[in-house]
């Protein structure tokens, strides 16, 4: 297999990379990424962060890649490729963690393949200006892993032809700078597991109504969030795919959110362990032989999960044969929310999609891939932490600054990324999930027992 990009990407490449030396600069440069922690985590001046978006939405390089089928929405055409390309400058460039990925990489797909020309019109282009952001409403506090057990419920108002959502979200990123929030809920009564539910758009400037409370995590930031709804309001027209037919929006959402991502991520992986090498060889650590050997392995591993997602990119651009995700066989469970497309019960037997001609298959064609890629960078990246914090030996438990009553809990980036990447094998689908999706939709093993 050929793993080099042609030469139209490397002009693409040439274009990005220039464009982001003239434009991360001046008061911007003050918000270069770090290493640890995570893209959304609630570091940096927030509303120099919004300034950046918008920068990159006037660039137009918000959405590439969307699907131009109904029109452009103020961004840039690009292939799949290209849009590789682009992630890895930005990536090299040290640019800060998009608050825009929520809105831009996983909503936008989801109205592409499910939602009407109306709600693509309406929502499309203030995402590629960065004019709003969003949160995602998914997981609960008794269904995480378990999407299908969600609890929060949208009653119909017959009078007003709206929505109202009473319940409750958890671990909901950027909720606290969001300006929507796209919600799984239930609205058929008496519903259970993933029938009955639908997806809402719901607009989070509503107080009284919707309450935002953010929770701290061991790296003393908080960009994960509880949102409590209590009557909240989202308009019919906001219904995307259809009453009822939730969980099959909500599944294809979650194919796109793993994709070839991990091969963009890489870029700061890569970047990450090479600031761990340096460290190992200014404390002499890389002495001792096992430690050596490990920081060899993390390396060799690294090479191989870019080979993979580079594998997984040259598939994902082959014709699809069977390209309605919506039509797949229906799992018996939902305790996979990576990887799960639909039921096919979710529609009447021989209907069309209820907006458009058909949903349109924004996601990977091998169903292990996402599942694969997550084990492989999960567990990798949480041993990188490890190592960052044993090549320093005892110095790893002091902090970079003393401690003064206005800023209690100062961490290097290497503490950050020790404690953060304790997550990884958690959060997106935890490793138990990730497994079992493997062995049952890939290999075909036995389906695990579920009551």
């Amino acid at each position: 297999m050929d793993f080099a990009f042609a030469p139209e990407d490397e002009r693409f490449r040439a274009e990005a990379r220039d464009w982001l030396a003239e434009h991360f600069t001046g008061p911007f440069a003050a918000l270069k990424q770090e290493p640890g922690g995570h893209p959304g985590e609630a570091r940096g001046d927030m509303t120099a962060r919004r300034a950046w978006e918008r920068e990159l939405g006037t660039g137009g390089w918000i959405g590439l890649g969307w699907d131009r089928t109904d029109g452009a929405y103020g961004n840039r055409a690009a292939t799949l490729t290209q849009q590789v390309v682009w992630a890895e400058e930005y990536a090299r460039a040290g640019a800060p963690g998009r608050l825009g990925h929520i809105g831009e990489n996983l909503l936008a797909p989801t109205l592409l393949a499910h939602g009407d020309s109306a709600q693509r019109a309406r929502f499309l282009p203030p995402i590629a200006r960065a004019e709003e952001l969003w949160c995602q409403g998914y997981s609960e506090p008794d269904a995480g892993s378990d999407l299908a057990g969600l609890r929060t419920r949208a009653v119909r108002d017959p009078g007003e032809g709206t929505y109202r959502i009473t319940g409750q979200k958890i671990w909901t990123s950027l909720a606290h700078e969001a300006d929507w929030c796209f919600v799984l809920a239930r609205t058929e009564e008496g519903s259970q597991r993933h029938h009955g539910l639908s997806f809402l758009l719901v607009p989070m400037d509503q107080p009284g109504r919707i309450e935002v409370r953010p929770i701290r995590q061991l790296t003393g930031t908080a960009e994960f969030n509880e949102v409590f709804f209590d009557g909240a309001v989202a308009r019919a027209e906001h219904l995307v795919g259809g009453a009822g037919h939730g969980w099959r929006v909500a599944m294809s959402l979650l194919a796109v959110e793993r994709g070839v991502s991990t091969l963009v991520q890489q870029i700061g992986f890569a970047q990450e362990l090479s600031r761990v090498v340096r460290l190992a060889l200014e404390t002499g650590a890389a002495e001792e032989p096992v430690l050596r050997d490990r920081l060899i392995r993390q390396w060799a591993e690294l090479k191989a999960m870019r080979w993979n997602a580079l594998r997984t990119l040259g598939a994902a651009q082959k014709p699809n044969p069977n390209p309605n995700p919506a039509r797949d066989p229906a799992p018996n469970d939902a305790r996979d929310p990576a990887s799960r497309k639909g039921a096919a019960h979710d529609l009447p037997p021989g209907s069309a999609d209820p907006q458009d001609s058909g949903p349109r298959d924004p996601g990977p064609r091998d169903q292990g891939a996402p599942s694969v890629a997550k084990l492989l960078w999960g567990g990798w990246h949480q041993r990188l932490g490890e190592l960052a914090v044993q090549v320093r030996g005892a110095a790893a438990a002091l902090g970079p600054a003393r401690w003064t009553a206005g800023r209690p809990y100062e961490l290097d980036a290497f503490q950050r990324l020790f404690l953060f990447s304790r997550a990884d094998t958690i959060y997106g689908g935890s490793d138990e999930i990730q497994r079992t999706i493997i062995a049952e939709r890939v290999l075909h093993l036995p389906k695990e027992s579920r009551r």
